[in-house]
């Protein structure tokens, strides 16, 4: 009587570990998904450039989704695609290449191709006249590297497709760039050559962060000068404070602060694919003034009150095989305490 309940007992394991098999990739499944929703969000990015770098990973990863993969270390290449594609279109994911090294093929014919696609991301990358198609070819050559990498030092060959790919494109990025004229240079604004520094005392009331009337005529004018410079990838934000005050409230104080001058910045329709606010308290001061805290010392210590702007370029496009990952260091809220800003 144990024998058939033994086996009906294996029969119904084997059963189970069939069905965890085939419903394995409903995971992988849920990524093609994702990329398939965020598609619009991708559509809608005002820069073609990074139009056509956030659309191509997305299809990346649709694409990787589909691909069964020998190799446990590039079983992640869809969600790699997608985390590139989401930090594109709003910041929210983890810029990560889809290859470790340039592992160059064996085929000379494979080799030219990748040299002319390698020659074009760098012509497209030196000119203003790059687009949506320019980038995709730069996602897409992510693409074509990661293929190599996967499959080198091992007879498993492949990655022509992807070659290929990328190859016919790079012939119209370069078509593209042939015709396009560039367009005459646009002085950039002094003021957001470097750190732009506005004072918190001008920005706001003592130990507050609404913007005053001042300090709302004081965005207006930012805003005009960072909207004439286009594309724009991120706009850091840092507040600070001096040195009077717990550490606590002036990180607190002074990230929202920042946060209150992101906002602003957003309202007057400053784009940029990221807004970093970060709050560094009284760190990094300015004005050195010894003393206690006397009207005199205050006064001295304005300078280092502020939220400093800083504007960054598009997205890097590293010749390096590993990318450097974004590095946004949100600052988190601590408990308000009533000190002099």
């Amino acid at each position: 009587m144990k024998k058939p309940i033994l086996r009906s007992v294996a029969f119904a394991a084997l059963a189970a570990t069939c069905a965890a098999t085939f419903a394995a990739p409903a995971f992988a499944a849920s990524i093609k998904s994702e990329a398939e929703a965020l598609m619009p969000a991708a559509q809608r990015i005002a820069d073609p450039y990074r139009r056509g770098v956030a659309e191509a990973y997305l299809e990346i990863a649709a694409r990787q989704d589909s691909h069964v993969l020998v190799s446990n270390v590039y079983n992640d290449a869809a969600k790699r695609a997608l985390g590139n594609a989401r930090y594109v279109i709003d910041g929210s994911g983890q810029w990560q290449s889809l290859f470790s090294a340039k592992n160059w093929p064996t085929r000379d014919n494979w080799v030219q191709a990748i040299r002319a696609i390698e020659a074009t991301n760098a012509r497209a990358s030196a000119s203003s006249c790059k687009g949506e198609s320019a980038g995709r070819l730069h996602a897409l050559t992510d693409e074509v590297w990661k293929e190599q990498d996967e499959t080198h030092g091992t007879r498993w060959v492949h990655g022509w497709e992807s070659i290929e790919r990328a190859k016919k494109l790079s012939e119209q990025v370069d078509d593209e760039l042939n015709r396009c004229a560039p367009p005459p240079p646009v002085d950039v604004p002094a003021a957001v050559e470097k750190p732009v520094a506005l004072s918190a005392d001008a920005l706001f009331d003592f130990d507050s962060a609404t913007l005053t009337r001042n300090g709302n005529a004081a965005l207006d004018d930012l805003a005009s000068k960072l909207k004439q410079v286009r594309p724009i990838d991120a706009v850091t934000l840092t507040g600070y404070t001096d040195r009077f005050g717990s550490v606590e409230h002036n990180r607190d104080l002074s990230a929202r602060r920042a946060q209150s001058v992101a906002d602003g910045l957003k309202r007057r329709g400053v784009g940029a694919a990221r807004f970093d606010v970060r709050g560094a308290g009284s760190t990094a001061p300015v004005a050195t003034c010894p003393g206690p805290k006397t009207p005199a010392v205050i006064a001295c210590l304005a300078p280092n009150r502020r939220v400093e702007v800083r504007v960054g370029a598009l997205v890097a496009q590293p010749a390096a095989a590993q990318r450097d990952e974004p590095r946004v260091q949100p600052q988190q809220s601590q408990q308000q305490q009533q000190q002099q800003q």
